[in-house]
């Protein structure tokens, strides 16, 4: 095992040597590289040596890029608020949601409902007959003119109270006065 590792360490000797060896060669100061891509994204520190006129193509190079990605990035924000305009005039056109359905369990939970309360629900007014200190359940909400109605001595129909719709009543006749 002692053999492999002393392999292995003579190998990236090797290696790491040639890297560095590679690295230290100087650089001709007159490369030529075509303009492009490749030669104007060099880094600093890559040995690349400008003239003045590749510099300045370097530069319109750069700048064009710039005003090219401005460009797609104008059209993105107009195709971005198109869509939102498009979506808030789909929305704006939808009738709005029905609201939920008032039902007794949006009353169970409240907990501050005593013997006798009145909730009115879709399906009308509704009497709690449950104990205070317990948990409310469906059951404990009978309807205004049930026998177990604390109210139902005084419960008398009237409009509004419940969904079904009655037939309006006309008007009462005006008498005219005569002088």
């Amino acid at each position: 095992m002692g053999r492999r590792l002393r392999i292995i360490a003579s190998s990236i000797v090797l290696f790491c040597g040639a890297a560095q060896a590679a690295a230290l060669e100087p650089v001709a100061p007159q490369q030529t590289i075509p303009i492009g891509d490749a030669l104007c994204d060099a880094e600093p520190g890559d040995g690349v040596v400008l003239d003045e006129n590749q510099q300045r193509r370097c530069q319109a190079f750069r700048q064009s890029r710039i005003e090219e990605t401005r460009r797609r990035n104008r059209e993105r924000v107009r195709q971005v608020i198109e869509d939102n305009r498009q979506r808030r005039e789909r929305e704006a056109s939808l009738p709005p949601p029905p609201p939920p359905p008032v039902t007794v369990e949006t009353f169970m939970d409240a907990g501050s409902l005593s013997y006798g309360d009145v909730v009115v629900t879709d399906r009308g007014p509704r009497v709690f007959i449950g104990k205070p200190m317990e948990a409310a359940t469906p059951e404990d909400f009978v309807a205004i003119d049930s026998p177990r109605s604390p109210h139902r001595a005084r419960a008398t129909q009237f409009d509004g109270a419940f969904p079904e719709r009655r037939p309006a009543r006309p008007p009462a006749p005006r008498q005219q006065r005569q002088p």
